[in-house]
């Protein structure tokens, strides 16, 4: 009976693809269309939905998601009361779709670089907004002195976008932070430079928060009642700010302004005379030079992740990368 039992079970299990016959398949069969195809029935969960938007008949999209699921050699989508959604299978497929399609775009506007505008290629990189002055230009500098020239596309945003970003091939490289996001094996990252944090305060509330902190360390969980202006959730001096709160038991201010971009922040402390917020010190002085406000003498004492060149290690713009690596250090 115990015999019965195991054989109808191995009747029931799927065969596993043989290894040869996948990798022929893959090899001779896969078609960059079939990765579009699947991306937009993961999009649109729905074979008439994906047959509107690639105008073609609903039976020929139902057979070419076959043709797919045939090269695999398993299931990429099951029906569920939702729709169409993707097996375990399929989202391991998925993530490489999504790759390779970030890949040919990359490619197009590549060979349009190189064949219409008679340049080397093309860079996408990425950047913190509280990047070092120096270090931007160091780096275009850098970038504008290749010959032949390089086409360059400039991103700004957080050190945890940019990763993602990095990794999902729609940038070539960024100028961020190190954390958790930044230091697996698939990525690459050098170190440029440290940056000190230190407070920085409208020009009306300045004098009475420098003699303060003549007299004693500032402290900052005592400046809750002031306007501040603190950059996005996640990012190094966020978290810095509600430890700070959290550590002393006082309650973590609610932000008046959250802003990113250097050039908001300084018009935005010219408008509120009670404004506070913490910056790295060299994007400190940058606002502070606008009339703004001024920067307290003391430094923190807390130290902020430091800012690397990150890209993937199989990137094929590594030599580009690298000598920028080389260039900014």
């Amino acid at each position: 009976m115990h015999a019965s039992i195991a054989m109808l079970a191995t009747a029931m299990t799927p065969a596993l693809p043989s290894p040869d016959a996948l990798a022929l398949r893959l090899e001779t069969r896969l078609k960059m269309r079939h990765y579009v195809l699947l991306m937009a029935v993961d999009r649109h969960r729905s074979v008439t939905r994906v047959a509107e938007q690639l105008s073609l008949a609903q039976p020929t999209v139902t057979r070419a998601l076959a043709d797919v699921e045939d090269i695999f050699m398993t299931p990429l989508f099951i029906r569920s009361r939702r729709g169409l959604e993707p097996t375990v299978a399929g989202e391991v497929v998925l993530a490489r779709a999504r790759l390779a399609v970030a890949d040919n775009h990359a490619l197009q506007q590549e060979l349009r670089a190189v064949s219409g505008a008679g340049l080397q290629g093309r860079l996408r990189v990425g950047v913190i907004p509280y990047a070092a002055t120096q270090t931007l230009d160091a780096a275009w500098q850098h970038l504008f002195g290749l010959r032949p020239r390089i086409a360059l596309l400039a991103h700004e945003d957080t050190t945890h976008n940019l990763v993602l970003a990095v990794r999902q091939r729609r940038l070539d490289c960024a100028i961020c932070r190190f954390s958790h996001d930044s230091t697996d094996d698939d990525l690459v990252q050098e170190l440029l430079y440290r940056q000190e944090a230190c407070v920085v305060v409208s020009t009306a509330s300045a004098p009475r928060l420098a003699r303060q902190s003549r007299q004693d360390a500032l402290d900052i969980s005592l400046l809750a009642d002031m306007d501040w202006i603190v950059p996005p959730t996640g990012t190094p001096i966020r978290q810095m700010i509600d430890t700070v709160f959290a550590a002393a038991r006082r309650t973590v201010p609610v932000p008046l302004l959250e802003a990113y971009a250097v050039r908001t922040v300084a018009s935005a402390m010219q408008q509120l005379p009670r404004a506070i917020t913490i910056l790295p010190r060299d994007v400190a002085q940058a606002v502070a030079a606008t009339g703004a406000a001024e920067v307290m003498p003391r430094p923190l004492p807390w130290n902020l992740p430091p800012v690397g060149l990150a890209w993937l290690r199989d990137s094929p713009k590594a030599g580009v990368i690298q000598g920028l690596a080389a260039a900014l250090k």
